[in-house]
């Protein structure tokens, strides 16, 4: 075997052990593989979140996202502190949804006095920041992925300083909502710090399972939890592009 045989051999010896350990610590540690491909939901981290709603109608949706997109991929990415973007479009036509992390709040302060005046041109979007202070899962971390059927829910306060209080109520009511439909994976809790609002983000296995729990006592119209403290606004979204 001539010497240039055998350095062909050893670097491919080395190329398959290196695929190897590789693929063994996917395997042994799965959350640094899902951390790359999809947006962790976590009460520990001090990143800050935010939420910004874009109301649409099923006619101009699709122009609105576009927009949305556009936007967001052009100024993002090169922005100091900026960490990630979940764009989600809602599955009844009436929202687009931007969920941002950043590494603290100065950069996004910054990035949103720098880009206002070149913000998509729809009707003013709704935006809060928000923290994420309770998840329930059942197993699997929650973590926003392109391939998953994402709730949005909006609980707006009738009265700001009884936010903590529904917050509350809502962590009482997060088991239940887990034993009535099994088909909800994993939900986040997540309170804006100007209190006007609790998001509730969650992950679905389908539409059916999605809907199947507002026909249950304290879910439904009549007999919800959260009627005395709050509007709801929720709706199925589909996870369109995670930009980094």
């Amino acid at each position: 075997m001539n010497s240039f045989i055998r350095l062909v051999i050893g670097k491919l010896n080395l190329a398959i052990a290196i695929l190897g350990l590789t693929i063994g610590f996917l395997v042994l540690n799965p959350s640094s593989a899902q951390a790359e491909t999809s947006v962790v939901l976590d009460t520990a981290n001090d990143l800050v979140k935010v939420a910004t709603v874009y109301k649409t109608k099923p006619n101009n949706q699709t122009e609105v996202l576009s927009e949305v997109l556009e936007f967001e991929e052009s100024t993002l990415p090169q922005t100091p502190g900026f960490i990630n973007s979940s764009i989600l479009e809602g599955q009844d036509g009436t929202e687009v949804v931007a969920l941002t992390q950043w590494q603290d709040l100065p950069s996004f302060e910054a990035y949103s006095e720098e880009h206002i005046k070149d913000a998509p041109k729809t009707k003013a979007p709704q935006t809060f920041v928000f923290e994420v202070q309770k998840t329930e899962t059942r197993g699997k971390q929650p973590a926003i992925s392109e391939s998953g059927n994402i709730m949005f829910s909006q609980f707006k306060m009738k009265d700001p300083e009884q936010q903590s209080e529904l917050a509350g109520v809502i962590e009482q009511m997060m088991p239940t909502a887990f034993k009535t439909v099994p088909g909800l994976q994993w939900a986040a809790m997540s309170p804006s710090t100007d209190k006007s609002t609790i998001a509730m983000i969650a992950q679905w296995n389908s539409r059916e399972d999605f809907e199947s729990l507002g026909k249950n006592a304290g879910f439904d119209k009549k007999t919800n939890y959260w009627q005395a403290y709050a509007d709801n606004e929720h709706d199925l979204f589909d996870v369109i592009e995670i930009i980094r």
